[in-house]
Order: structure tokens, then C-alpha cells, then sequence
């Protein structure tokens, strides 16, 4: 048997979770398992941010067809690429990393 935690919460937080499944037209099960699945991607070093639905569908999408386990590194990772583009790197330094994130399908 696998270690749990058991987590309280009131009767009027409950029927709360379970209007908000209503209106994103999952089950309550469902619901808790997506926030599940939230609480163990959060770490102390990292952050929470929001996105729109659609951009999020988009994301999934490209994470399946990727190497990555989740939207979050997913994000992460170009987020990365942003900011290093703007550190400006001499011509020679630059295409080599374009050339090497292309390769990896990157670009």
C-alpha cells in the first residue's frame, strides 16, 4: 500500500469543486485528478502561470509529439530559447546552437 495523505476540506468547498467540474463538463474524479496531477508537478523552485485553454490544447499536443513529459518543461524549455536569443552571441556561436536545435527538431 502506498503512502497517502488525506487532505480536508469543508462540505461547502466540496460542493464547490463539483459546480466547477460541472462547468468544465468533467467528473468530480476527474477534476481531482487533474489537480492531483497539478500538486505533484509543483516544486518549491517553480512557479504557476496561466495560459489560455486553447494555447494549452496546443501545447499538449506538441508535448505528445515530443520528448518532453510535460507542458511545463515543455514551456520551460522555450522559454529558455526566448531569452537566449535576445543574449546576442557572435554569428559563429549562434548558428552553431540554431543548427543544433534544429536537428534535435527544435526549430
Amino acid at each position: 500500500m502506498e503512502n497517502r495523505t488525506t487532505i480536508q476540506i469543508s462540505e461547502k468547498t466540496r460542493q464547490e469543486l463539483r459546480k466547477l467540474a460541472g462547468k468544465r463538463d468533467v467528473s468530480y474524479q476527474e477534476l481531482l485528478a487533474d489537480m492531483i496531477s497539478v500538486f505533484k508537478e509543483l516544486d518549491s523552485d517553480m512557479s504557476i502561470i496561466s495560459i489560455p485553454k486553447k494555447l494549452m490544447g496546443r501545447l499538449n499536443e506538441n508535448v505528445e509529439k515530443s520528448d518532453f513529459k510535460t507542458v511545463s518543461e515543455y514551456v520551460a524549455f522555450l522559454l529558455r530559447l526566448m531569452i537566449i536569443e535576445d543574449v546576442k552571441l557572435d554569428g559563429k556561436k549562434e548558428n552553431i546552437v540554431k543548427d543544433r536545435l534544429k536537428r534535435l527538431g527544435y526549430l
